[in-house]
């Protein structure tokens, strides 16, 4: 009993740190402060680790980003590495993220410059715009822990399946082929069934704007990124409240669409 123990810890141990040293070094705050000594991580507290033309990206609405990307006045590319650094610093104050996959999105962004610079138009109508995922989603390259200890290593739970880090959910495929630039998915509770963001990864995840309060669950990192200006739009899953509730504790707009709107498969 006591060998069985040790090795769940180690084993969510080993996938926390995973996830710690997938931060860049340059990206890394140095002196973390306490909940007791920064409640409110928002606004001016984050932007102080960011330079001017990070903070304007950041800080600019989906539709903005859009218009600047398609029109050849931001790149894909810079818009790519300003969202990955500030994601960094959000999952550093909160515990918001699961998986980063920055060099990948990096990548992509410059597939989508190249395009841009032989064709003069964006590749599709979300044309290198940074979107964030619940880990929930599927994405090639990318492990699917959904929170599960029993999930590390493995395809839903199951070993050998030959999906492993292999399979990609619909919705993430068709947020490809619009030029989305896919980079981070987002902390959950394990079973997903909760109004809070806890499991035993990465601990519990936090409201940015109060430290010591939850940031709603189930599709709670998705809150407490968007929160924190990490993502300018992120997905999530709702069937009793997943995303009205981190919608509604970090001060967002979530919609919950009709079952059938958006594809759930895989």
């Amino acid at each position: 009993m006591a060998a069985d123990v040790t090795g769940w810890q180690e084993l969510a141990r080993g996938k926390l740190d995973s996830i710690n040293d997938s931060i860049p070094e340059k990206w890394r705050v140095k002196s973390l402060p306490s909940c007791e000594q920064q409640r409110n991580v928002t606004g001016d507290f984050i932007r102080q680790y960011l330079n001017t033309e990070e903070a304007e990206i950041t800080e600019s609405t989906a539709t903005t980003i859009v218009k600047k990307t398609s029109a050849g006045q931001w790149t894909a590319e810079t818009v790519a590495r300003a969202f990955c650094h500030r994601a960094s610093l959000a999952h550093q104050l909160t515990n918001c993220l699961h998986e980063t996959f920055f060099d990948a999105a990096i990548d992509n962004a410059k597939t989508l410059d190249e395009y841009y610079a032989a064709n003069k138009k964006p590749i599709g109508p979300l044309h290198g715009l940074p979107v964030s995922l619940k880990d929930q989603f599927h994405v090639k390259g990318v492990e699917t822990s959904m929170g599960y200890v029993g999930w590390i290593g493995t395809f839903e739970g199951k070993k050998g399946t030959g999906k492993e880090r292999v399979y990609e959910s619909e919705l993430v495929k068709e947020l490809r082929d619009m030029g989305a630039i896919l980079y981070c998915k987002t902390s959950v509770p394990h079973s997903l069934m909760s109004g809070e963001t806890a499991n035993n990864i990465i601990g519990y995840a936090f409201n940015p704007q109060n430290r010591n309060l939850s940031c709603g669950g189930s599709s709670g990192g998705e809150g407490a990124l968007i929160g924190l200006r990490g993502s300018p739009v992120g997905f999530g899953t709702d069937i009793g409240g997943s995303v009205r509730i981190p919608a509604a504790f970090n001060g967002l707009y979530g919609l919950r669409p009709s079952s059938g709107r958006l594809p759930y498969e895989g």
